[in-house]
């Protein structure tokens, strides 16, 4: 594969970003597993393009926001095929990333355990894959001197989600979120509480999921979908695909399709979902 260097067996990447303590925080966090070495930096789309064709990176790490371009400019003339990894403060721009086929998009301050999961990915689909990612959490004095070059790197991003005006659970805690309960999410960079109950239809999008609700909207959030199954009441909330749960009271009808598995008509939605055979049973037994 383009880009790997054949003598370490590391993936090469590129950091493309406007500033320049972001970028080195970057790299740091980076450095801490074993598989990847930075090849190459730019503050510029202009040399962000010339270093990609010149060095063919196996991916990209990129700013949406870079002087007065931004990001999407940069990956709409790349001709190779190196795996770019959104960075940014703002989350209003994950929709559109994922539209162009974006690997992945990490929100600033970037956290570590958040990074691994994105390395361990490009591994997976690299020549790399069956190496296990290795990460050096040493020398995290280093890590934080270049965090305080920056404020902005270190605040006022906090993704944690609420499930009641008060604040007091998040989505990664334990306790159930009830079926009146409110869920505090940060949509499109802004603040939205959304009830449980109005929820028809989480579908899986990475380390994101997309939420249907009743009134027909549709919300990008940064979840995955262990998440919602862990929280969710299964009173109301059966999987039915490793990418996708549904609410049962928004059920409009099921219909069999091939292989043993079925598809589920949702009131509000004029798509269909798969039912996969892993959980046609389970369905089943909620309806006995």
């Amino acid at each position: 594969m383009r880009g790997i260097n054949k003598n370490n067996n590391k993936l090469n990447a590129i950091i493309v970003d406007d500033d320049e303590a972001s970028r080195k925080l970057l790299t740091l966090m980076l450095k801490k597993f074993s598989s990847i070495k930075i090849i190459g930096e730019a503050e510029s789309i202009a040399k962000a393009l010339d270093l990609i064709n010149t060095k063919k990176p196996d991916s990209v790490f990129l700013d949406i926001h870079i002087n007065k371009s931004n990001g999407f400019d940069l990956m709409e003339k790349l001709s190779t095929e190196a795996k770019v990894i959104f960075v940014s403060a703002d989350d209003a721009f994950a929709l559109r990333a994922f539209e162009l086929n974006a690997f992945d998009y990490l929100k600033k301050p970037v956290k570590q355990e958040r990074l691994a999961k994105t390395v361990s990915r490009l591994l997976e689909q690299t020549e790399n894959k069956k190496e296990v990612v290795e990460m050096n959490w040493q020398n995290d004095n280093s890590l934080a001197k270049y965090k305080a070059v920056d404020k902005d790197l270190e605040n006022d991003y906090d993704d944690s989600e609420t499930e009641n005006e008060s604040g007091a659970d998040t989505l990664q805690e334990k306790k159930i979120l009830e079926y009146d309960d409110r869920l505090f999410l940060s949509v499109d960079g802004a603040p939205r509480f959304i009830k449980i109950s109005l929820i028809e239809c989480i579908t899986a999008e990475k380390d994101y999921s997309y939420i249907y609700l009743s009134d027909g909207k549709k919300f990008l959030v940064l979840k995955p979908m262990i998440e919602w199954e862990n929280r969710l009441t299964s009173k109301y909330f059966v999987r039915i695909h490793r990418s996708t749960i549904i609410n049962l009271e928004y059920i409009e009808k099921i219909e069999k399709w091939f292989n043993s598995s079925y598809q589920v008509y949702l009131k509000n939605i004029k798509q269909s979902f798969q039912i996969s055979r892993r959980y046609v049973s389970k369905l089943k037994e909620r309806f006995k």
